[in-house]
């Protein structure tokens, strides 16, 4: 019983060790220019979606700031594959007929897999009919570190803090 212990704890400590060199010293945010580098350079809406816009292929951000703390968003961005939430994980199937689908899981169950496609369509598979099927280890969203300098990581940490919910109007 005690094995299964250490290897939680060293996996634990392993996890948090790799989420803290993630963290860097940024200079202070501009949400405005936060939300165009979401929309723009980011490509962040080609998964995302942020108050009725953007893909539905990841986690919708609309409420991320009342969800996340700064430094864990920072830790996403910089390195996405440390925490992977179970609902947020790709899905990853081959039909008996050669095609491969990634895409994101809705719900499976003894017979059948319900997910959605690239083109964010809904399609179900009856399990007798696939080769393979099962989740994707790491995710699909790409690390920032060197796509973003630090100016513009802090300008979208500053913007996506600002995301408590959807906005009335």
């Amino acid at each position: 019983m005690r094995i299964p212990a250490l290897l939680l704890i060293a996996t634990t400590f392993a996890a948090a060790t790799a989420y803290g060199q993630t963290r860097e010293s940024l200079p202070a945010g501009n949400e405005a220019a936060g939300a165009a580098i979401v929309a723009g350079k980011g490509m962040c809406l080609t998964c995302h979606r942020v108050q009725g816009r953007g893909s539905r292929l990841g986690p919708d951000l609309t409420d991320i700031g009342s969800t996340r703390r700064p430094d864990h968003l920072q830790g996403s961005l910089l390195a996405p594959d440390i925490e992977i939430l179970p609902e947020n994980r790709g899905y990853h199937l081959v039909t008996r007929d050669g095609v491969s689908i990634t895409g994101r899981l809705l719900n499976h169950d003894t017979f059948q897999v319900l997910m959605m496609d690239p083109k964010e369509q809904l399609r179900s598979f009856d399990k007798t009919e696939l080769r393979q099927h099962g989740f994707v280890k790491g995710s699909a969203m790409p690390s920032y570190r060197e796509k973003l300098s630090p100016q513009e990581l802090a300008d979208v940490i500053a913007y996506l803090t600002t995301l408590k919910g959807v906005n009335q109007q």
